[in-house]
């Protein structure tokens, strides 16, 4: 089991066949890696309580949020992961929120999604080695086109009850 720092929390949902972020401000916050077989993961975060309503619908209605959370440092780039509600816990001001969560996207893909869209856009070799570096270094978000399939993906599947 793994624990780390979380930085940032948004909310990835599906409008109109498209996918909207909505960033959530976060007063603190951890993440854990059950490293199982079934790949959990624990997102604990500490909310405004003016977010609580929007949490416990979520909760009672059983639903699956997409998220993009970035971990360890503000640098890093997001992990993408589908999740639910676990627990909510009312703290004096804030409210403490236990998401289960498994990983919808792992680092692996989204290479080879900045990859396969500089192909496609006709770049070749040094160009394409040179763009490809700032891309990655400029990464701070997917391309909304693979947050779109991905959400897209999940929602087909039937395994998910996607909000």
């Amino acid at each position: 089991m793994k624990t780390f720092k979380l930085y940032s929390f948004c909310l990835l949902e599906g409008k109109s066949g498209k996918v909207e972020k909505k960033p959530i401000p976060i007063q603190d916050g951890l993440i854990i890696n059950l490293e199982n077989s079934e790949h959990t993961w624990y997102i604990d975060a500490v909310f405004s309580a003016d977010q609580f309503d929007y949490f416990k619908d979520l909760h009672e209605q059983g639903a699956h949020i997409l998220v993009d959370v970035i971990i360890t440092s503000k640098d890093n780039h997001p992990a993408t992961m589908i999740s639910s509600v676990q627990t909510i816990t009312s703290l004096s001001e804030q409210i403490s929120i236990l998401f289960e969560a498994k990983l919808a996207k792992k680092k692996d893909d989204v290479v080879e999604n900045v990859l396969e869209d500089l192909v496609e856009k006709g770049y070749k070799e040094d160009s394409l080695l040179s763009e490809f570096r700032s891309k990655m270094e400029n990464l701070a978000a997917h391309s909304q086109q693979s947050l779109d399939e991905l959400y897209r993906s999940l929602q087909n599947s039937g395994q998910y009850n996607l909000k």
